[in-house]
């Protein structure tokens, strides 16, 4: 059932998360067809609860339960979580007994063809063929210059097609070894990670490397964050950043990024080979962004105190002032679209750029939050990193060419 065919049914959205409201903005957009409501599991306590996306319903399992007979019932249910969460859930409706062919399954490649097509759909079709969205076969790619992030239309907006690579691809000799050495996007991995439940086959541009190695004796990767000069200590508080202070310092790799144990990018080995030989129209790959509502100002309170987003705030202000005023000009202006996961692949000037700005405001935070970041092992400082990449790259929108990507997220 493609997901089209919502627009034939009624229909609820499993999910109130970033994947719900993304594939909600999607849907309505592309087929005009909106959910009664979203439904997801009871929270832990009342101030987990979201009552409304974008003025549509929010109804726990339990309002569900008891309010059933009051309420027109949906036709059809998408579940639009993370894919790991699929199997509980598909459990749980039928403990409602709602059958199979009511359930449709958000999956990864589902989810990342609708948001590709979601993205080009917005940006308009009156652009400048490229060449092939190296994302999904069949499907539109799209830059971030767009008008739905204040671009200046057609000169920035891009639009990739299939039928543009013909001529060319059949030709092009495919290199492996030539694109390990000039591709290094590190995954991030840890000691604590739980083991995949399905083997997957890591393209030959990713390089494991283990994050906070310093914190344990366990070794788990070839590649150590604790080599040479490094973050590794902060491991707690950065997350994954560590290992892209890893790339940023030792990496002398033509393109660098950073991806994590279960989330990938959706681009296959000879999907980079024709990126790298298309050089010339990308500086910078990040994951769909995901949409928020009302806005994304209050992404942050979600995962950071209060104060410790004052302390970034102040950090930005003292040390990138123009930044500063790109957050206000766009984040307090109501921008909905955030760059998650503090995944990126970029040029070697990009993301060495990129690092410098991200590793200097947060060093600085750290001196301003109480306790001292050192003093703690919350994660504030990882999450902090999606709101700064988030004002990077909307600072930076007409200075580099930015294309979006889908994620795989293992299980």
């Amino acid at each position: 059932m493609p997901v089209q065919s919502l627009s034939e049914h009624s229909f609820c959205i499993y999910g109130a998360g970033i994947v719900a409201a993304s594939a909600y903005t999607a849907i309505e957009a592309l087929y005009g067809c909106t959910p009664l409501f979203f439904l997801v599991s009871d929270p832990e306590s009342a101030c987990d609860r979201l009552y409304d996306i974008n003025g549509i319903p929010v109804k726990t399992l339990s309002e569900w339960k008891t309010q059933v007979l009051c309420h027109r019932l949906p036709e059809r249910y998408l579940v639009a979580t993370p894919e790991a969460h699929h199997l509980a859930i598909v459990e749980t409706l039928h403990a409602l007994q709602i059958e199979d062919d009511r359930i449709f399954l958000l999956t990864n490649e589902r989810e990342n063809k609708l948001m590709e097509a979601y993205y080009a759909d917005i940006l308009g079709h009156n652009t400048v063929p490229a060449f092939l969205s190296p994302f999904n076969t069949g499907a539109h790619g799209y830059s971030a210059a767009g008008r739905k992030h204040g671009g200046n239309g057609a000169e920035q907006d891009r639009f990739f097609m299939e039928e543009e690579i013909e001529g060319w691809a059949a030709s092009m000799a495919y290199e492996q070894p030539y694109l390990t050495s000039a591709v290094h996007v590190y995954q991030a991995r840890s000691h604590m990670d739980r083991p995949l439940l399905h083997h997957f086959a890591l393209p030959s541009y990713i390089r494991p490397i283990q994050v906070g190695a310093d914190l344990t004796e366990e070794s788990i990767a070839d590649l150590r964050d604790n080599d040479g000069e490094s973050i590794s200590a902060k491991n707690r508080n950065y997350c994954e950043l560590t290992a892209t202070y890893y790339a940023w310092k030792h990496s002398g790799a033509s393109y660098k990024g950073i991806c994590h144990y279960r989330r990938l990018f959706d681009i296959k080995e000879e999907q980079m080979q024709r990126l790298l030989e298309r050089e010339a129209e990308w500086d910078a790959i990040l994951p769909y962004p995901t949409v928020h509502y009302p806005n994304i100002s209050t992404q942050h309170s979600r995962y950071v105190k209060g104060e410790d987003w004052n302390a970034l705030l102040r950090a930005l202000k003292e040390l990138e002032p123009a930044y500063y005023k790109a957050y206000e000009q766009s984040i307090l202006a109501g921008e909905r679209f955030f760059y998650n996961f503090n995944m990126l692949l970029a040029k070697s000037a990009v993301f060495d750029d990129y690092c410098s700005f991200l590793f200097r405001v947060l060093e600085r935070t750290e001196q301003l939050v109480t306790p001292r970041g050192w003093e703690r092992a919350d994660r504030f400082a990882g999450y902090l990193g999606e709101n700064l990449t988030t004002i990077y790259f909307l600072k930076n929108r007409d200075k580099w060419k930015t294309l979006y990507a889908g994620k795989i997220w293992l299980t």
